[in-house]
């Protein structure tokens, strides 16, 4: 089936995040296009700082990307890319949504700058920085600045999302329990609790690996979640630890 102009560009973002480096030669071979309009999707995604033109070649601009790929976010790369390109078909035009601080939410942000209808709210300094040149409109929360996760946390952040009516909430985590989805860090407990009050919707997004992982806060009761989505099939002892039917799959 034909992409359109719009589905070609994500998956030149897609294939230049996961690869590093692609020839504009193989991106019109995987794309089925010729090479000039391959090379117009490219000189549009340079301009908007999003990837770098490299004679024949496309890379990451280092505009950002080089500061975003830390040890912990490469971790099940192309699960958390998986599962955020799955993300896309739970957000509704015109939507105001939510973005963490999680690294497959920043995966899902990515994704998002080719969007302009959005009202995007978020906390973390790396994701504004990732949708700076969308058309979008960004509001980032401020507040307490924690370095571990580049993100806004605390009194201040907090009151900005009690203010807000959200559409959709996207949240990560790093490990699940018996109830729920949960996190290490006690200074970013209480701000995702109110993220999840503030959304009509809340959707978790976690490459499966983090389904062995049990970090030490639950943020969230399963009951309170409309979606989790992970990138493949739980396995028969997975169906019986977590609700099964929260689950979405990508493959």
């Amino acid at each position: 089936m034909k992409l359109t102009s719009e589905e070609r560009k994500n998956k030149i973002l897609h294939e230049v995040i996961t690869k590093g480096e692609i020839s504009i030669n193989q991106l019109a071979d995987e794309l089925g296009v010729t090479t000039e309009t391959i090379r117009k999707d490219v000189s549009f995604l340079d301009e908007k700082n999003l990837i770098e033109k490299k004679h024949g070649l496309v890379t990451k601009a280092n505009t950002f990307f080089e500061n975003e790929f830390s040890v912990k976010e490469n971790t099940q790369l192309p699960e958390k890319i998986k599962v955020a390109e799955m993300a896309l078909n739970f957000i509704p035009e015109n939507a105001a949504i939510l973005l963490d601080t999680s690294t497959t939410v920043l995966q899902l942000a990515k994704l998002l700058v080719m969007r302009d209808d959005l009202t995007i709210v978020t906390n973390s300094l790396q994701i504004s920085q990732v949708l700076a040149n969308s058309d979008n409109q960004i509001l980032l929360t401020g507040g307490l600045y924690r370095k571990k996760s580049n993100s806004y946390v605390g009194d201040w952040a907090i009151q900005a999302i009690k203010e807000m009516n959200l559409d959709v909430a996207f949240l990560g985590c790093d490990g699940f329990s018996a109830t729920g989805p949960t996190i290490r860090s006690y200074q970013e407990l209480e701000i995702k609790k109110i993220m999840v009050e503030q959304s009509k919707k809340n959707i978790v997004l976690a490459d499966s690996a983090k389904l062995e992982n049990t970090g030490l806060y639950s943020y969230v009761d399963y009951q309170n979640l409309d979606v989790v989505i992970v990138e493949r099939n739980l396995t028969e002892v997975e169906r019986q630890a977590f609700p099964e039917e929260l689950f979405f799959y990508t493959n």
